[in-house]
């Protein structure tokens, strides 16, 4: 099966920004860097050996202590978020622009319930109804039953389509990986949690933010959710739903993917 890491992850269920998340929880974990009571976060070891492309842009910028917020808004819109975003649309998780086809949508769900009105209108007022036929001749010998099934069956097709492609920037592969991720959360796999819930997210009871040492007045310094993400990476879906997905969103959506589906 294929794996992917929790930053793509995190890219994939939440966008750039939720990419930026991992990166820094990484960095925590592996105490590379800390922030302080302030919400100033600062490296601790300038030769850290490996680490992806968004932790050394993190490293970097945190030379000087910055602000939490200021470094994951940094991240999220840099190079290497980027650079993440187009490598999993390489690999068929994530769409390099939003599908189109959800805007026809809603015209077919119109266009079955008008398709069942007039088949409605057919059968109870048979007189209004007579001279269509005269005008429209191909009208002429439908039965009745043909609208009340063809209307119906035009909205559940457009429901399918809408709920196969829903827009999101998120493929329907990159929705089957953030999916199967949010079946095997749990406390002992912090990175993990974050990719799949956010720095917001909760496990049960459970702050994710509290499994990396973040306290709750930390967490209010986080940036707002950018909704241009998602699915940004993923479909753009919030800290809450990505767990079980719904993404991405989006699709990732605005940087990393985002949606979808």
């Amino acid at each position: 099966m294929t794996t992917h890491t929790p930053e793509e992850l995190g890219c994939l269920a939440g966008g750039p920004a939720r990419a930026a998340e991992v990166a820094l929880a990484r960095l925590l974990q592996a105490g590379l860097v800390r922030i302080s009571r302030e919400g100033l976060v600062t490296a601790v070891h300038r030769n850290p050996g490996r680490v992806s492309p968004l932790e050394a842009r993190i490293l970097n910028s945190t030379l000087v202590g910055r602000y939490l917020h200021d470094v994951l808004r940094e991240a999220a819109a840099s190079p290497e978020a980027e650079g993440l975003r187009s490598h999993l649309a390489d690999r068929g998780l994530l769409r390099r622009r939003r599908s189109f086809r959800p805007r026809l949508y809603p015209w077919l769900s119109l266009l079955g319930a008008g398709i069942s009105l007039l088949g409605f209108a057919v059968v109870v007022f048979p007189e209004v109804m007579e001279p269509l036929p005269a005008a429209v001749p191909r009208f002429d010998g439908v039965p009745p039953w043909a609208f009340f099934v063809g209307g119906p069956l035009l909205i559940i097709w457009a429901s399918v389509l809408r709920l196969r492609d829903p827009g999101r920037l998120r493929t329907r592969a990159g929705y089957l990986a953030v999916k199967r991720a949010g079946r095997h959360v749990s406390p002992q796999d912090p990175s993990h949690a974050v990719a799949v819930l956010g720095l917001r997210g909760k496990i049960g009871g459970v702050a994710v933010a509290g499994l990396i040492g973040l306290t709750p007045a930390m967490v209010e310094m986080l940036p707002t959710r950018d909704t241009s993400s998602g699915s940004s990476c993923g479909g753009g879906c919030s800290s809450s739903s990505c767990g079980g997905d719904g993404g991405c969103g989006g699709g990732c959506g605005g940087g990393c993917g985002g949606g979808g589906d």
